[in-house]
């Protein structure tokens, strides 16, 4: 039987639902992505053999749940966050929305190589994260893992 690996991306967020964010770890669930993380819980009736989260809060508030239902489930943190071109600090006290000029910038220069400052990261080192988990689920001996994680991460490992 074939390895069974399922990419969830993190519930609803603070920052995908408008409100003002500052660091992207710190980032936390709203009350509605706590919602949506109970009932993915609830829906899953498999047991994982791995649970993995990115390092940032929302990944591991939305694995919460599952950990729970299933405690003897085993809990991995990897370096599979978001995508953090726009250095923090830019960020600090921002929406989504105030952070679209900054993202078209970063666009523009079509440069894979470039770093915008202190926190952030190129696109190059970016794929190379996400290749890296990649190779590291193939290696995996466990049947059925469940990796939560981050949006551009997940389209980035596809």
């Amino acid at each position: 039987m074939p390895k069974k690996v399922w990419l969830i991306r993190h519930a609803e967020s603070q920052a995908n639902s408008g409100m003002r964010t500052s660091y992207p770890h710190g980032i936390e669930l709203t009350q509605a992505g706590f919602e949506q993380a109970k009932l993915f819980a609830e829906k899953l009736s498999d047991p994982p053999d791995l649970i993995i989260t990115s390092p940032y809060i929302r990944t591991k508030q939305t694995a919460e749940p599952l950990m729970k239902k299933y405690k003897n489930a085993p809990h991995e943190e990897w370096e599979v966050q978001e995508f953090t071109y726009i250095p923090p600090h830019k960020c600090q006290d921002t929406t989504e929305l105030d952070r679209i000029p900054m993202a078209e910038e970063y666009w523009k220069k079509s440069d894979p190589f470039y770093c915008d400052g202190k926190g952030a990261e190129s696109f190059r080192d970016f794929i190379k994260r996400a290749k890296e988990a990649v190779n590291k689920l193939k290696t995996r001996q466990e049947d059925f893992i469940t990796m939560f994680s981050h949006g551009q991460f997940i389209a980035a490992m596809l």
